[in-house]
């Protein structure tokens, strides 16, 4: 059985995340993410190479746990109705079993965090990263409405990506997690909104 990793690189992309929502994503420097991680700076620089490599990780990350969430709702059973409700609130869900990654979706984005990055596949996993997200609202929105035009994709956002989105900002930015009682009100507007 292999050592246990003294300073896993999630404990790191953690405290540079409770750095980020704390204090703002520029102050989050090196010595601050060693300071709060206890990981040293050789560990911290041999894992992500440079503090926007690191920054933008941190990110990914949390784009990444949200959208597999999403797209497995996407891919779920049911109507294109029932589907497009139940991907809508995966984004409650995850802010509530996740505040603080969903804080950090709210109030960081990726424009953000993509100046200076060194790592290539870093970069370009960060340019990609929504590709799967629209591909699966164009999908719902075929067959949501037989088509995919940009009025109906515009329509499918919307209500599955920006009713759920209002809804839980003010409490992420507030450092909250939604309340468990918005969840069916926001499931009865998404459906309205899909079956308008």
């Amino acid at each position: 059985m292999g050592r246990a990793e003294r300073h896993p690189a999630g404990s790191i992309l953690d405290a540079a995340r409770e750095l980020v929502l704390a204090d703002g994503l520029r102050t989050a420097t090196v010595d601050r993410i060693v300071v709060a991680s206890g990981a040293p700076k050789g560990s911290i620089y041999h894992r992500f190479g440079t503090l926007d490599d690191l920054l933008a990780t941190m990110w990914l990350r949390a784009v990444r746990a949200s959208q597999d969430r999403f797209l497995a709702a996407l891919d779920g059973p049911g109507d294109a109705v029932t589907v497009g409700v139940a991907a809508a609130l995966t984004l409650h869900d995850f802010a509530r079993e996740e505040p603080d990654e969903a804080a950090l979706l709210i109030t960081v984005r990726r424009r953000d965090v993509e100046r200076g990055i060194r790592d290539e596949d870093l970069a370009r996993r960060l340019t990609t990263v929504n590709a799967p997200i629209e591909r699966g609202v164009e999908d719902l929105a075929t067959r949501l409405y037989g088509r995919a035009d940009r009025q109906a994709v515009e329509r499918t956002v919307l209500a599955v990506v920006d009713l759920p989105l209002g809804a839980i900002r003010r409490h992420l930015l507030a450092r909250r997690p939604p309340p468990p009682e918005l969840r069916d009100p926001l499931g009865r507007a998404v459906r309205a909104a899909l079956q308008d």
